[in-house]
């Protein structure tokens, strides 16, 4: 049942009231009464003799004020809760159960699945935490990575910062903080995404890939199972019918995100991008060979009414796509110019439409796709393929600007890859678990055909047509730098030997635990301990995204120096290990709550350029402009209670490496006893090796376990 709110609107109470009083009078007479013995002047305002009228009046009154009461005093008494974070640190307090009986009878379950927006305005802003715990937080993570003299210098400076720039910038970041829904949205989408210059291929962009139990080996039955699930997830957002997410089932988190998954595309600019969402639109856009059709997904039942084309009559659509396409080699490499530098790409693109107008309808129809499918001629034999051409894509056929691109492979392999500004992998990791948890084909593995199929009037699939000529020499560049740096890609997807099941056995955070490997992997390779990201989710906030989990300490450095120490006990290594992952579990807790230092510092550092100031010393700083050799992130699965399953869930997604000399390091923990890891690095760099570091992170895992039995 929706929410009761929905129903029980204050005019309906109004009226059920009006209604019930009109009936029985006499409790409004002797309410009357009693008033009158206090204020005469109101009943004498009053007919002696109440009429129908009157008491229809006043009833309608007194039942519209006390439920639109109600209705206020319980928003505002949600957003009082949902500001408590003790729950995070201290489940069992008392406090926390107070709490939690007081959310479960706010969100009484009558009132459960609750929208898709519902929370949105009673979820609490982003903080900005105090100037002193920022500054404290920093130096002890910096301090695990620097030499004593690096240390001392960060330190002078974060004390200078703490002295003269940093309160006045923290002034006018709270004042910011108090104008903003979040005062963090903004900036991090225009500075970190849209401004960035350089090719937001393989940079930016994630994918995810499917299950490794294939339940179809044809790629046009999957690709009209995923455009008719996609379409019914987006009319889910699209009618505020896709439930919230509640943490612990009781904590909404923000879906602000959903609103930019489809319609969505990234437009390129001379020195800013912009993020367009367009029009609710009936089509979505289909490339193979570098040849581009738009098909509609809607059609007309026999009441001329709009409904949603079944995955059958859609497959017919891309039948007439692929038998086309087959016969047809009058592709081109215009999607490579979107893996080009943005301010190339923006200009390219303004020529491309000055061109001719046939260039700028193509363009607006390609944009404005709800989303794109790219039927791909490779047939990936592992998820380490798979793995690198979602990562990468061919330079034909993705379209990089795209908010979402479904790519489907010839032997029914399949996945997703995302134009990151919109969103990140939490919601889109939804959508995914969606498709696959629907999808279903007949014995043979194609699309089962239903009675009413290919009854219903629509349009045939459009060719978009180009015209490029004049623009060989560019599509010919964009194309040959892109498969330069696809050839630099280093993938490897490797699965591990056990998972988060015995990891909780021995009482230990499987996250925390996972994040230690990595670290006493990159040790053992690279003989130092580097700058690590972890990314973690701020959706408890309104407008939230992420920030930045640091898993390196002074603690998780000790254990990584001493685990192959032979002079070192068992005991000593396994209290340092402890002593990591709780350091590890704590920040990830503090930086879901908006309490970790990147965000922070950033703020700040973005507010000194907007007041005028020279850069402050600690934003110059060593430590502050130190790379992270190694990115890493975790994949969130089992989102859709009661639908998830071991056989169809993803294999996980990844990313590029952050930096030329780097790693990217994505895992996803899949049910109890599997964890998949997706590595990448670059060719180019010596130093690096996909195929090493996810041997030696599996190795890890082995001589961990070896610890702790």
């Amino acid at each position: 049942m929706q929410d009761l709110g929905r129903y029980f609107t204050p005019p309906l109470v109004g009226a059920l009231v009006a209604i019930f009083l009109t009936v029985s009078p006499a409790p409004v007479e002797q309410i009357l009464d009693l008033v009158g013995e206090r204020w005469l002047w109101i009943r004498a305002a009053l007919p002696e003799k109440m009429n129908t009228g009157v008491t229809a009046m006043i009833g309608f009154f007194l039942g519209f004020s006390v439920m639109h009461f109600w209705l206020w005093l319980r928003w505002q008494l949600l957003w009082i809760l949902f500001t408590y974070r003790a729950w995070m640190y201290n489940p069992k307090a008392t406090s926390t159960k107070i709490w939690a009986v007081l959310i479960k009878t706010l969100l009484a379950k009558s009132r459960q699945p609750y929208g898709t927006f519902t929370f949105e305005h009673v979820l609490p802003r982003l903080p900005v935490p105090a100037l002193e715990q920022t500054c404290n937080k920093y130096l002890q993570t910096v301090k695990p990575i620097l030499s004593e003299s690096e240390y001392a210098t960060t330190k002078q400076a974060v004390e200078k910062f703490k002295q003269n720039e940093g309160p006045v910038l923290q002034r006018h970041l709270r004042q910011r903080a108090l104008e903003k829904t979040n005062w963090l949205a903004d900036w991090w989408r225009d500075l970190v995404y849209l401004h960035q210059r350089t090719p937001i291929a393989i940079n930016s962009s994630f994918y995810c890939v499917c299950s490794e139990n294939l339940l179809t080996s044809r790629p046009l039955a999957r690709a009209a199972n995923l455009i008719h699930s996609g379409m019914q997830f987006h009319e889910k957002v699209k009618n505020n019918s896709l439930s919230v997410f509640l943490a612990n089932d009781l904590v909404p988190v923000c879906m602000d995100g959903y609103r930019y998954m489809f319609n969505t595309t990234r437009i390129p600019g001379l020195e800013k991008d912009t993020l367009k969402q367009y029009e609710d639109t009936r089509h979505v856009v289909v490339v193979r060979k570098g040849m581009y059709f738009s098909i509609d997904v809607y059609g007309f039942d026999s009441k001329g009414q709009t409904v949603l084309l079944s995955p059958y009559e859609l497959w017919a659509q891309l039948k007439q796509i692929y038998d086309i396409t087959e016969e047809s080699d009058e592709g081109n490499t215009v999607a490579a110019l979107t893996a080009s530098n943005r301010s190339e790409w923006a200009k390219l693109r303004q020529a491309l439409v000055n061109k001719c107008p046939v260039n700028k309808a193509t363009l607006d129809v390609i944009e404005s796709a709800k989303f794109h499918i790219c039927l791909e001629d490779e047939a990936p034999k592992n998820l380490t393929e798979q793995a690198k051409l979602m990562l990468c894509g061919d330079g034909i056929n993705r379209w990089f600007d795209k908010s979402l691109v479904m790519v489907i492979f010839t032997n029914g392999r399949a996945g997703g890859f995302v134009e990151h500004s919109t969103a990140d992998a939490t919601l889109y990791s939804r959508l995914w678990e969606y498709f696959q948890a629907f999808e279903s084909y007949g014995k043979d593995g194609e699309i089962v055909r239903g009675p009413n199929d290919m009854k219903r009037p629509h349009r045939t699939p459009q060719r978009l047509p180009w015209n490029v000529e004049g623009f060989e020499d560019d599509l010919a560049k964009a194309y040959r730098e892109h498969r330069k740096q696809v050839n630099d890609i280093d993938m490897v997807v490797q699965p591990s030997e056990y998972g988060k099941g015995w990891v909780k056995t021995k009482r230990f955070s499987p996250d925390g635990f996972l994040q230690m490997c990595i670290q006493l992997a990159y040790y053992r390779l690279h003989k130092e301990v580097t700058k690590t990201y972890e990314s973690a989710s701020t959706r408890l906030f309104a407008q939230g995204r992420t920030d930045t989990i640091r898993p390196v300490s002074e603690h998780s450095v000790a254990f990584v120096k001493s685990f192959d120490n032979p002079g070192q006990s068992r005991d000593h290594k396994l209290a340092l290990l402890k002593k990591a992952i709780s350091y590890q579990t704590q920040y990830k807790l503090d930086a879901t709550n908006g309490q970790a230092c990147d965000r922070h510092l950033f703020g700040l550092y973005v507010m000194s350029r907007e007041l005028g100031m020279n850069v402050p010393e600690i934003f110059m700083d060593k430590a502050w402009q130190l790379p992270e050799k190694l990115s890493t992130s975790q994949t969130p699965t089992k989102i859709i209670e009661g639908l998830w399953s071991l056989e169809k869930s993803s294999r996980g997604g990844g990313f590029g490496p952050v930096v030329s000399d780097g790693y990217g390091v994505s895992y996803i923990i899949v049910g109890e006893d599997l964890v998949n890891f997706h590595v990448s690095s670059r060719h180019s760099c010596p130093e690096t090796s996909s195929e090493r570091m996810s041997q030696a992170i599996i190795q890890a895992m082995a001589d961990m376990k070896e610890l702790l039995s």
